[in-house]
């Protein structure tokens, strides 16, 4: 009979323990599901592979280039290439006399002058009328047959003109594409920019308007 308090009270003392083991075990696990300063290795790892949001700054459009602009201390008389108009009709710069002219020379086979043909459309859409004018002159083999379907694809509303011979390349001595010719009231070859360029900068606009206040 002397042995009964004892088992009695070995039994509580096991039961404590384990309480105390299954309380620590609870606490314990609900510390390792709190959000440390330190993430999972797993989670240390993903934060390793992803950049920390630079991205952001490759949208930024790059700035604007005036080493691109290669002002003529002498203007030259622009070329009298012959060209032609939307309508398919012959023309030259000349038809244009008493403008400022952005004469952009393009393909749908260059890439460059793909990206800033949008830079283009949206100049002649700010500025186009009786005292400036952009003309996109294609310079595709084929003509018309793919540079108005390809024009119309992209939304562009610039008109598009021909010179598929090539006699401008050599005419106006062009480097490759895209190359651009600005062009005064008095038909002369004031500047031109070999590459692509934003045609929308603020710099590039206040020299067209310059160039617009001039007799």
């Amino acid at each position: 009979m002397e042995n009964e308090p004892r088992k009695a009270s070995s039994s509580k003392s096991i039961g404590l323990i384990g309480a105390v083991a299954a309380l620590i075990i609870i606490v314990g696990a609900y510390v390792a599901s709190r959000p440390g300063d330190a993430p999972a290795p797993q989670q240390a790892e993903n934060a390793a592979e992803k950049p920390a949001e630079p991205k952001a700054a490759a949208a930024v459009a790059k700035p604007f280039d005036m080493s691109l602009v290669l002002m003529n201390d002498q203007p030259v008389a622009a070329p009298a290439t012959v060209f032609k108009d939307p309508a398919d009709a012959d023309t030259t710069l000349a038809a244009f006399s008493g403008k400022v002219l952005v004469v952009n020379f393009w393909a749908t086979w260059c890439a460059p002058c793909v990206k800033e043909m949008p830079t283009l459309d949206l100049l002649q859409a700010k500025m186009g009328g009786d005292g400036f004018q952009v003309l996109a002159i294609s310079q595709d083999r084929d003509g018309m047959k793919s540079a108005r379907p390809f024009a119309e694809k992209h939304a562009w509303k610039l008109p598009i003109y021909i010179e598929a011979p090539g006699k401008f390349m050599r005419d106006a001595k062009l480097n490759g594409l895209p190359t651009t010719l600005i062009i005064d009231k008095q038909g002369n070859e004031v500047a031109r920019v070999e590459g692509e360029l934003d045609w929308n900068a603020p710099e590039m606009e206040k020299i067209l308007r310059d160039l617009m206040a001039k007799s």
